[in-house]
């Protein structure tokens, strides 16, 4: 490759171009290119050179452009803490964040003192009734009651045989007979008042009665109360009951359905007898304690509702100690004499009292009697 030249000839300046072996390149000055030695490879560079004359100064008026900014530089002391400033308005409230761990249980604290006692409670209903005991060593034979009351005569027995004709009498002289009285009554009878031979006699027809049973049809309830007076008590029907609406008193004022438990005499009569029973259903242990079943008559005027006592029993034996279940108690008057008028009304009612230690009772049990109406 050659390096050309071109030539200076007055009109242009010299350049140098790089031209083709055959011809100059379109920008050098055809057609005077003349060859030239290629040159050789570049140099070092060489030393600087020294600095110029310092050059006018620049107008004051007028600012440069601004230059580059500097690194920063390094960080100066830490000023003095200025005063505090007033508090800020109180922030909104953040969200809870979730619950954390829960922590170890603490040791148990001292017991505090104990409290005051508080009131007694109400008593409760009563409990069943206790498995029956072993019973008892047998006590010994009590002394010999009283003789009871003297029993109805018997029915007169069959006529004996006829005996022999005996010898004939002397002649007396003739007796006579007057009636006296006649009356009913028990037991009958014939009564010679003045003896022969004028004899005035008295008679005493049978009396013709009439037998009225009561009965409970099911299990009564009696009570007894905190004195061992008798409590609620049981009203009998002909095969039913009801029990008494208050504690049984000398007077009871029949309410209610109540009433229908009374029944009024047809006629005027007289209440001879007197019989009624008890038939406990539980096995009763009373060790300090005794109950006595009473069964009362109790009667109203016609038309009125407060009854009275009339005719009363106590039913033997007593519920004391070890009382099986099925134990029957009883009792029996007669030779009464209790008139009635025709209307009065009568009621038969059943009741418990206590003696001994503990008083207040409940039993039940069946009920039953009976009264005898002449006249």
């Amino acid at each position: 490759m050659n390096v050309y030249r071109c030539q200076d000839d007055g009109s242009q300046s010299s350049t140098s171009c790089s031209c083709s072996q055959s011809s100059c390149s379109q920008s050098c000055c055809q057609p005077s290119c003349v060859p030239y030695p290629c040159p050789g490879p570049v140099g070092p560079r060489g030393p600087m050179g020294p600095t110029g004359p310092t050059g006018p100064a620049g107008s004051a008026s007028m600012t440069g452009a601004t230059g580059p900014t500097g690194p920063a530089g390094p960080m100066g002391p830490m000023g003095i803490m200025g005063p505090r400033g007033p508090q800020g308005v109180q922030g909104r409230q953040g969200v809870p964040g979730p619950q954390g761990p829960a922590g170890v249980t603490g040791a148990f604290g001292p017991a505090g003192p104990t409290g005051p006692r508080g009131p007694q409670g109400p008593i409760g209903p009563t409990g069943p009734e206790g498995v029956q005991g072993l019973q008892g060593v047998q006590g010994p034979q009590g002394p010999t009651g009283p003789a009871g009351p003297a029993g109805v005569p018997g029915a007169p027995g069959p006529t004996g045989a006829t005996g022999p004709t005996g010898a004939a009498g002397a002649d007396g002289t003739a007796d006579t007979i007057t009636i006296g009285t006649v009356t009913v009554g028990s037991p009958p009878a014939v009564i010679d008042r003045t003896g022969g031979p004028n004899h005035v006699l008295d008679f005493v027809f049978p009396i013709s009665s009439t037998v009225v049973p009561f009965a409970s049809g099911q299990a009564v309830s009696l009570t007894s109360g905190p004195t061992g007076a008798a409590g609620l008590p049981a009203f009998l029907g002909f095969g039913s009951w009801a029990q008494g609406g208050s504690v049984l008193g000398p007077v009871i004022n029949l309410e209610g359905g109540q009433a229908g438990f009374a029944f009024p005499m047809p006629r005027a009569a007289t209440l001879t007898d007197f019989s009624a029973s008890f038939q406990n259903l539980f096995p009763l242990n009373y060790p300090d304690t005794s109950v006595s079943v009473s069964a009362q008559v109790y009667a109203a005027q016609p038309g009125s509702t407060a009854f009275s006592p009339v005719a009363a029993v106590t039913l033997a034996p007593a519920l004391t100690g070890t009382v099986p279940a099925g134990q029957v108690s009883n009792a029996q008057a007669n030779g009464l004499s209790v008139p009635l008028a025709a209307g009065t009304q009568l009621l038969m009612v059943f009741s418990i009292s206590a003696t001994g230690a503990d008083l207040v009772k409940n039993i039940s049990g069946l009920a039953g009697a009976s009264i005898a109406l002449a006249g």
